[in-house]
């Protein structure tokens, strides 16, 4: 590899006195990961690796099960908002094999948001996704739209150019999938993220604890909301709409927020639909804020080799051919800083390659718990149960209240 002779990564080990052999639990296709094991099995002698791929609906109570009876993987995939979660399950690595300057030379600086804590590295990327602007090129086209918006108002100004309204004054065709819960907004929790992050918050105070119960939160979530509230000016999607990838799919939505791993599905959903994807509305055309959703890898605390188990995650995750042939054939955005101008032509992949160098994120206590936070928040606004103000003290609250 040529980052070892270059001395970035130190040398991986090659002989291994006990042979072991490792699991590796995923949510790819196992077809994905045949390739890397090999070349590593044959590079690195004593190593035998076996891959299981998991549902991702069941992944973390397979995982979580598994782990707490003993039989859990030595090496998993790890989500980027994991690591107050689950970060005592895993173990960081040794300056011996990857040191923490090597990291940052390789991968975008969200990459050590999530990944790394006190200096020390507990996962690697696999891959960065972001949230992007998904349209419809037809819808466009025949509202004589010839460009995506790029901000946030140009998103307004073009949802009453692409919105249509029934007989009896229903939505007939959305403009965009926002506003409401997840519901029918598949990533409304990472969409309020994005819009907590532009608007300028900080997310946590200086003692750790959630902080959106402010002047920076109020303004997001009336922002946010508009979009769903029958009669708002903007007024273009409620939850009573079928899911915006749904949606989207059978044209009756002109944008949605998405991600490079939903784009398989839609096409899936409709082989013959007509769309381009864009970067993701920001608030200031020059300072980008993109907001990520990805995996990394790591090693369980306990592992039956972690040495053996961090080089494969090294290599896995480093090594620019293995990395390239993985993000290809997995239609995946590169982790990778020297991979990522390869792919910025790619009509599909080139706008989430970008974004991963903007990307910024946030230590989530609890990535389920957030989402529940967050959707009793816009329900509550919605339904008028609570004042935005209200809602988010409850939602601010709730997160705090979770044990860590």
């Amino acid at each position: 590899m040529l980052l070892v002779f270059l001395g970035i990564i130190p040398g991986l080990r090659q002989g291994i006195g006990n042979r072991v052999t490792l699991q590796v639990w995923g949510v790819d296709d196992s077809k994905l990961w045949d390739g890397t094991i090999s070349s590593f099995e044959n590079k690195y002698s004593g190593t035998t690796l076996k891959y299981t791929q998991i549902s991702e609906a069941n992944y973390e109570k397979q995982l979580l099960d598994g782990l707490a009876a003993g039989k859990g993987p030595d090496i998993f995939f790890f989500k980027n908002s994991w690591l107050l979660k689950h970060g005592n399950k895993i173990v960081p690595t040794t300056d011996t094999t990857i040191t923490l300057s090597a990291f940052r030379n390789l991968f975008p600086e969200v990459a050590e948001e999530d990944f790394v804590y006190q200096g020390q590295i507990y996962s690697l990327p696999l891959s960065i996704d972001t949230l992007a602007l998904l349209y419809n090129r037809d819808i466009f086209n025949n509202k004589k739209i010839a460009v995506p918006p790029v901000t946030w108002d140009e998103v307004e100004a073009d949802i009453l150019r692409t919105r249509e309204f029934g007989s009896k004054g229903s939505i007939s065709k959305a403009g965009l999938g926002i506003g409401a819960t997840s519901r029918s907004v598949t990533n409304a929790p990472d969409i309020l993220s994005l819009l907590f992050l532009q608007f300028g918050s900080t997310m946590k105070d200086n003692s750790g604890s959630v902080s959106i119960s402010n002047n920076q939160g109020l303004k997001v979530l009336n922002f946010y909301t508009q979009f769903a509230k029958y009669g708002n000016l903007y007024y273009t999607w409620e939850d009573s709409f079928k899911p915006d990838v749904n949606s989207f799919a059978s044209k009756q939505l002109a944008m949605m927020l998405g991600y490079a791993s939903q784009v398989s599905d839609i096409k899936v959903k409709n082989p013959s639909l007509n769309f381009a994807i864009a970067p993701a509305p920001q608030i200031n055309k020059t300072e980008s804020v993109n907001f990520p959703n990805y995996w990394g890898l790591a090693v369980s605390s306990k592992a039956a080799d972690k040495e053996a188990a961090w080089n494969f995650v090294v290599f896995a995750t480093t090594n620019q051919s293995i990395a390239s042939s993985y993000a290809t054939a997995g239609a995946k955005p590169p982790a990778l800083r020297s991979l990522i101008s390869q792919y910025l032509n790619s009509p599909t992949l080139g706008v989430f390659a970008a974004q991963s160098l903007t990307a910024r994120s946030w230590s989530q206590p609890d990535d389920v718990e957030v989402k529940i936070a967050f959707d009793n928040m816009v329900e509550s606004v919605l339904s008028g149960r609570l004042t935005p103000g209200e809602a988010l003290r409850g939602a601010q609250d709730d997160l705090n209240s979770i044990s860590r």
